[in-house]
């Protein structure tokens, strides 16, 4: 998984829970400065910020992985033999 769609993973649930970057940063415990830079890929989360980021979103993790993949672009297959 790559940091852009991870970003844009924890962007789409924040935005479609009507939070800010600030709001996510109070109920996570996670530095406001941190949510700006995973949002703009500049950060990688570790498992539990992301665990936690996800918790203060009411959503599972698994949701927010799944969003990060579905967002990521499918990989074309090479034609072989």
């Amino acid at each position: 998984m790559t940091q852009r769609t991870i970003a844009q993973a924890l962007k789409h649930w924040r935005e479609v829970r009507g939070i800010s970057q600030r709001d996510l940063a109070d109920k996570s415990g996670v530095g406001y400065a941190s949510i700006a830079r995973i949002e703009t890929g500049r950060q990688d989360p570790t498992v539990s910020l992301f665990s936690r980021l996800a918790e203060a979103l009411e959503i599972s993790l698994a949701d927010l992985v799944t969003e990060a993949k579905a967002s990521r672009p499918a990989r074309k297959r090479a034609r072989g033999k």
